[in-house]
Parts: C-alpha cells; sequence; structure tokens
C-alpha cells in the first residue's frame, strides 16, 4: 500500500498538499492495527472451536482484504485519475508552477489553461473561474502558522462574457479592456 501512496502523489499533489504522506501512512498504520486486532479476535474465536489452521488462515485473509480493500481502491482511483487520465495534463502543469518568494511559503504559475487552473481548485481552496478564462496566472503566498496570505489571479475572457463574481468575496477586482479581451485581476490580502 506504501508504493500505491508513494506512486499516486505526483508533484502536483505534493506542491498543493505536502501533508499528504504522512498523513496517509498514519491511515495504512491504522488500518493494518485494525486489521491485526481483528485477525487477533478471530484466532481466538477459532481456538476455542479447534478450527483448522487452514480455516484460520483463510479467515485472517479474508479479514486483511476487507479492512484494506477501502485505501487499496481509493489508491487505485488515484492512481488511474492522477498517472493515467490526467497524466499529461499534470506533466504539464508540474513544469508550469514554480516557488513564490513573499512570505514563508508559496507557489506562483504563468499562462495556465482552464483545465489546468482547474485541476489546482482541485487541491486548493483557490476560487473557480468561468469556463472561457484563459491565459491564467496565480501568485499565492502564506506564512503557514499564522493565517496570513497573499493571492491574486488574473485571466482573460471574451468582451461579451460577463464576470461571474460570486467567487470573488474577500478581495479587489480590476478589469482592464484590451482588444476584444478583458483582463480580470483579482486580489486578496490577509494579514
Amino acid at each position: 500500500m506504501t508504493g500505491l501512496l508513494v506512486y499516486w502523489t505526483d508533484l502536483v499533489e505534493l506542491t498543493f498538499n505536502n501533508w499528504v504522506r504522512p498523513i496517509e501512512f498514519l491511515k495504512i498504520i491504522g488500518f493494518t492495527l485494525i486489521s491485526l486486532i481483528g485477525i487477533r479476535i478471530a484466532i481466538g474465536f477459532f481456538r476455542k472451536r479447534n478450527t483448522a489452521i487452514k480455516k484460520r488462515l483463510q479467515v485472517s485473509v479474508l479479514i486483511t482484504i476487507l479492512v484494506s480493500s477501502f485505501l487499496y481502491f481509493n489508491y487505485s482511483k488515484k492512481i488511474y485519475e492522477n498517472r493515467i487520465q490526467k497524466s499529461d495534463l499534470r506533466k504539464e502543469l508540474a513544469m508550469k508552477i514554480e516557488a513564490a518568494n513573499g512570505l514563508a511559503f508559496g507557489t506562483k504559475a504563468d499562462n495556465l489553461t482552464f483545465e489546468q487552473y482547474q485541476e489546482i481548485t482541485k487541491l486548493n481552496w483557490f476560487p473557480k473561474l468561468q469556463k472561457n478564462a484563459d491565459s491564467i496566472s496565480y501568485y499565492y503566498t502564506y506564512d503557514g502558522i499564522l493565517p496570513d496570505y497573499s493571492f491574486t489571479v488574473s485571466y482573460n475572457l471574451p468582451i461579451t462574457i460577463e464576470i461571474d463574481s460570486t467567487e470573488f468575496k474577500y478581495g479587489a477586482i480590476e478589469i482592464v479592456t484590451i482588444g476584444n479581451k478583458k483582463r480580470i485581476s483579482y486580489s486578496e490580502y490577509v494579514q
């Protein structure tokens, strides 16, 4: 299971959720302990009944498979999504993401497609954008311990599309018209 965990946590996953491996590893340990407790209870039950060793072994394997199946299913699903279904998208995204200089931690990226930005919003709290958005750039820095952060996202929309500002509640929006496109910039600062 640890191998599956390491395989599905690609660079994009680790960039936005650097605690994913330690937390998931603790889950593996927890599920293993639950499995061992279940096996111990089953062995105690079968000893009283003088059940054959072959039957005890079969029940132990079944308990282990049932308890661990949740993690196997989740990890296999994530491997399929991250490494097979969205492999190219996530590789391109990993090449565009850079460390941001500002507060203690952060990332930035320029010239993202809507699909790439949408993949980031699944891993982070970033506001969702309209489907027609392109040339997306973001800059996000945060302190880590304190709730201080700085977030800016800029993107283009066709001039005929109205801006859906329901996701932009806490910051300032700036709109500049350039030819047949609108460049929208949204910023949030919390100190």
